[in-house]
């Protein structure tokens, strides 16, 4: 039966990825990103069934070739947090052939990103699984015949993305109905079409954690496919995707520890507004106290008789007149109000500490899917770094992987290359909840060398301690 789906997103740098890794995995290719120097080999890849190169009228012709393609694209940006391509998938109707669904998705792509001016590199992976999809990779630049120019920011508009998914359900119901079908498909959400039900997703243990991360099930999928092809693959995309772990774990923990520091300065500086809104308050009552009581002597004075001295209480109210006078002044040099405002001024500040709150809030709301998914990078580089501790090329993996580390460390700053350190130290530290998870995930006698290996691991913690 035909099923809806599609979901959009950016491939980012601040994420640790590159457009030439999602390029070579996708079509299942080896290409070599020259911003980088990583070579990314994707050949072992299975479910590739057919892929392909789209291009506007006005593009050089060599980007038909995917890796001058790919690298041109990394080319074109030089920031390190750039965005690098977008990413559409789709699923596929279950009812064409191949043929069928390839020319569904080139009519797709030409009509609502090659005619606009973006290129396009589509994939089609089906395992015979019922699942069959397409990856659509774009450009996010203008392109002319001497290459990439600037972006087009109209493409990042949402009602764009809510036209592009219009458009994929209007052409899957046209050709459903000439092939003489009577599915369709909605791109809407079941509320919207009047439907009283949840929408279901199969969750496994990694998908529940990837769901608490703020991942859809697309990105699970597309997180389950990559570990399946990282198990069986040769050590030096072993080590690539163990270093592609780090990467991401790293930009992950700068980023929940900025979010941390902005967190606590604003808890500072929530403090500092409300003590200032009690000094303000403090010393403005103070100062109507010393008005006050200038009053009253000056009433006391009227009322002495005529026989009686004055000097007394003129003395007096010229003392306290020079304290609240000095007060006043020191109270408006300090807050830049007069104490009269003194109320209305500690309500701002309140307002403001409230206002400081709720963006607090916000802060923790942000922090907590990012600190999920950074234990998942952690986890899955666990499992990769016990896995290359029982294979037969384990020493490989890990000469390869200093390597890859040695070479990104060249290319940070020393306040960056402490804070990778810290984060790499991180990800060595294996507890026991994580090492029984990984034992449940892999197989019997994969299952037991490892626990051999944590055994000799510990009989040598044991040595060290008793001989120390």
């Amino acid at each position: 039966m035909a099923i809806y789906h599609l979901h959009a997103q950016i491939i980012k740098r601040s994420a640790g990825r590159s457009s030439v890794a999602a390029a070579a995995y996708r079509a299942g290719e080896k290409l070599h990103n020259e911003y980088d120097g990583i070579t990314h080999d994707y050949t072992r890849k299975s479910g590739v069934v057919h892929s392909e190169i789209m291009l506007p009228q006005n593009a050089p012709k060599e980007f038909q070739n995917r890796p001058i393609l790919w690298n041109a694209v990394e080319k074109s940006e030089k920031r390190k947090d750039s965005q690098t391509a977008r990413e559409i998938d789709i699923a596929l109707p279950v009812e064409f052939d191949l043929q069928e669904q390839i020319e569904l998705v080139r009519d797709y792509i030409k009509d609502n990103f090659v005619d606009k001016g973006m290129c396009a590199d589509f994939a089609i992976h089906d395992k015979q699984d019922g699942n069959p999809h397409a990856h659509i990779m774009l450009t996010t630049r203008e392109v002319s015949a001497k290459g990439f120019e600037g972006k087009n920011r109209d493409w990042n508009k949402t009602e764009l993305l809510e036209q592009w998914r219009e458009s994929w359900a209007d052409i899957c119901n046209e050709r459903l109905q000439e092939k003489g079908l009577d599915e369709r498909i909605d791109h809407r959400t079941l509320k919207a079409q009047g439907i009283d039900r949840e929408p279901t997703i199969h969750i496994g243990a990694i998908a529940k954690a990837m769901e608490k991360a703020g991942r859809d099930s697309d990105r699970v999928r597309e997180y389950q496919e990559i570990v399946s092809q990282n198990k069986t693959a040769k050590p030096q995309i072993t080590a690539e995707y163990m270093h592609e772990l780090k990467q991401g774990h790293f930009i992950l923990d700068k980023e929940i520890n900025a979010i941390k520091q902005k967190s606590a300065e604003t808890r500072r500086e929530i403090q500092s507004l409300r003590f200032k809104s009690e000094r303000i308050t403090e010393r403005a009552q103070n100062i109507e106290v010393l008005k006050k009581r200038i009053a009253d002597l000056k009433s006391e004075r009227q009322q002495t008789g005529l026989f009686k001295s004055k000097g007394f209480y003129d003395s007096q109210i010229q003392q306290i007149e020079n304290s609240f006078n000095q007060a006043t002044n020191t109270f408006k040099r300090e807050f830049y109000v007069i104490p009269e405002e003194a109320t209305a001024e500690a309500k701002r500040l309140e307002y403001k500490a409230k206002d400081m709150e709720r963006s607090s809030e916000r802060l923790q709301d942000r922090l907590a899917p990012l600190v999920a998914e950074k234990d998942i990078f952690a986890f899955e580089y666990q499992r990769q770094k016990l896995f290359a501790e029982v294979a037969h090329d384990g020493q490989k993996i890990k000469d390869d992987l200093i390597g890859l580390d040695k070479k990104h460390l060249q290319s940070l700053t020393p306040k960056e290359k402490l804070a990778y350190t810290q984060s790499e130290r991180l990800l060595e530290m294996i507890n026991e909840r994580s090492f029984q998870r990984i034992l449940d995930e892999v197989a019997p006698e994969q299952a037991y060398k490892l626990i051999k290996l944590r055994e000799r691991e510990r009989a040598r913690e044991y040595e060290r301690v008793w001989y120390r």
